[in-house]
C-alpha cells in the first residue's frame, strides 16, 4: 500500500512539473510572439544635427527588422542634462523590454544608468561611455582612434610655425576627452603647438562665437580641429566670415550635409566620419537580442573613416557620406 502511495505521489509530482513546464513554455511563446518594447534615449532630438538624425534612422531600421516597437526620446539639446535624466526615470517607469541609452554626462548619468540596472531592465549604451562600466554592451565609435586620424593628418601638414586651436563640444564628455587624446597622439611632437582649447556645449552659435574670440586672441593660429558636428561647422563658418579660410587648415569630425559642402569647397582639409546609422542599428539589434536572452558582444566599434576632398566620391565613402540615397543594409 505504501509503495502505491509513493508511486501516486511521484506521478502527481511529475504531472505538476509537466504543467509548470508547459505553462512556462506558453509564457515564453506568448512573449516571443509579441513585439518587444524598446526605448532609445539620445543625447538630443535635433533635426539640425545629422548625426542624431542618422542614429534614429538606423534604430528604426533595426526595430522594424527585429519586430520591436521603438520609442525615441531625448532633450532638445545636449546641454539639457537634467531633462535627459528625467527621461531615463520616465523610461524606467514605463518598464520596456530594453533601454538603449546615449549617456549625456560622463559622471552624472551613471547614477541613472544604475537605476535602470536595479530595475532589471536590459541596458545597452551607445555613442559614449561613463566613468564606470554600465549596461550589458556598448556600441560606439573608437573615439581615440578617430581623434588620432585627425591628428595624424594635421601632423603631415605641420611645421615649426604651426599654431593649433581645438574647438571641442562638451567639456568632460567621454567623446570630447577621447577625441582630444587621440588627436594629441596623432600630432606627436606637434601637440606642444596647441595654443588653445575651447568648448561650445554642442551649439553651432557658441562654436562660431568662441572661434572668433580664439582667433582674435591668437591670430597666429593656422590649424583648427572641430571635434563634433556642432564645433566643426560653427568653427568653419567663423573662419570663413573672418576671411581666414585660405590661411587656416581645418579638420572636422562627423559628416553633416554642411560639413560635406565645406569639405568640397576646401574649407576642411578632411573630416573624420562616424557611422551613426550603424550605431543606431547595432544598438537596437543588441537590445532586442538581450531582451530575448541571446548573447551579445560587450563592445562593438562602429568604425570611423578619414575623408579628404580627393576621396569623397570613392564608392565606399559615398555610401558613408550619402547613406539616405540608394540606402541598403550593406555595411551594417
Amino acid at each position: 500500500m505504501k509503495r502505491y502511495k509513493r508511486l501516486f505521489v511521484l506521478l502527481l509530482g511529475l504531472g505538476i512539473f509537466g504543467i509548470v513546464i508547459g505553462v512556462g513554455n506558453l509564457v515564453r511563446i506568448r512573449r516571443n510572439s509579441q513585439p518587444l518594447e524598446i526605448i532609445l534615449i539620445q543625447k538630443a532630438i535635433d533635426e539640425t544635427n545629422d548625426f542624431w538624425e542618422s542614429i534614429s534612422e538606423g534604430a528604426r531600421m533595426a526595430a522594424k527588422e527585429n519586430g520591436a516597437e521603438l520609442t525615441i526620446w531625448g532633450p532638445d539639446s545636449e546641454r539639457e542634462i537634467e531633462r535627459a535624466h528625467q527621461l531615463i526615470l520616465e523610461a524606467i517607469e514605463s518598464r520596456p523590454d530594453a533601454i538603449v541609452l546615449a549617456p549625456i554626462s560622463y559622471e552624472e548619468t551613471l547614477k541613472y544608468a544604475r537605476m535602470i540596472e536595479e530595475a532589471e531592465i536590459p541596458l545597452i549604451l551607445i555613442d559614449s561611455i561613463m566613468e564606470e562600466p554600465a549596461g550589458a554592451g556598448l556600441v560606439a565609435t573608437d573615439n581615440v582612434e578617430g581623434g588620432f586620424k585627425m591628428g595624424e593628418l594635421m601632423r603631415r601638414h605641420a611645421t615649426e610655425d604651426t599654431a593649433i586651436g581645438i574647438v571641442g563640444h562638451v567639456k568632460g564628455s567621454s567623446t570630447a576627452v577621447e577625441r582630444e587624446q587621440g588627436l594629441r597622439q596623432g600630432l606627436g611632437e606637434y601637440q606642444d603647438q596647441i595654443v588653445d582649447v575651447v568648448f561650445c556645449d554642442s551649439s553651432f552659435e557658441i562654436a562660431y562665437d568662441i572661434t572668433c574670440e580664439m582667433l582674435k586672441k591668437h591670430p597666429e593660429i593656422n590649424m583648427i580641429a572641430g571635434l563634433n558636428e556642432y564645433s566643426a561647422v560653427g568653427a568653419a563658418e567663423a573662419v570663413i566670415d573672418m576671411g581666414r579660410a585660405d590661411s587656416i587648415l581645418m579638420v572636422g569630425f562627423d559628416s553633416s550635409t554642411r560639413e560635406i559642402q565645406l569639405l568640397e569647397a576646401g574649407v576642411f582639409e578632411a573630416i573624420v566620419i562616424q557611422k551613426p546609422i550603424n550605431i543606431g542599428y547595432l544598438g537596437i539589434e543588441a537590445a532586442a537580442k538581450l531582451a530575448r536572452g541571446e548573447k551579445i558582444e560587450e563592445n562593438v566599434d562602429s568604425g570611423s573613416v578619414l575623408v579628404t576632398k580627393d576621396t569623397i566620391y570613392t564608392e565606399e565613402n559615398e555610401k558613408l557620406l550619402f547613406p539616405f540615397f540608394g540606402r541598403s543594409k550593406e555595411g551594417l
